[in-house]
């Protein structure tokens, strides 16, 4: 009976993956049923937190490490995220105003 429970060593792997592969066709269907904006931009990064947290469980092993190596992690991935928006978010204000309907050459 033990025996057929350890059959498939990568069961965890592909249930993962397959709740990864719904979640990603959530994401993008959920962009073509015409939500609020800014409804769709807290879904959108609540669903990737969700991918990023299943990932980083599931296939990085951090599910069974201690939890301080789970948090510096996350901190990393947390600081990688503030950087990003720190560059990207004037670069967006740049390409909006440059992009707008009566902006000058």
């Amino acid at each position: 009976m033990a025996d057929s429970a350890q059959s498939n060593p990568y069961k965890a792997y592909w249930i993962a993956w397959a709740i990864l592969l719904a979640i990603t066709v959530t994401m993008l269907a959920a962009e073509r049923l015409g939500m609020p904006r800014w409804f769709l931009i807290l879904f959108l990064v609540a669903f990737m937190m969700v991918k990023a947290t299943m990932i980083s469980g599931t296939f990085m092993h951090l599910r069974y490490e201690h939890r301080r190596m789970a948090l510096m992690v996350a901190l990393g991935i947390l600081l990688t995220s503030l950087t990003l928006f720190a560059f990207i978010t004037p670069e967006s204000w740049h390409v909006r105003e440059r992009s707008a309907p009566n902006a000058q050459p």
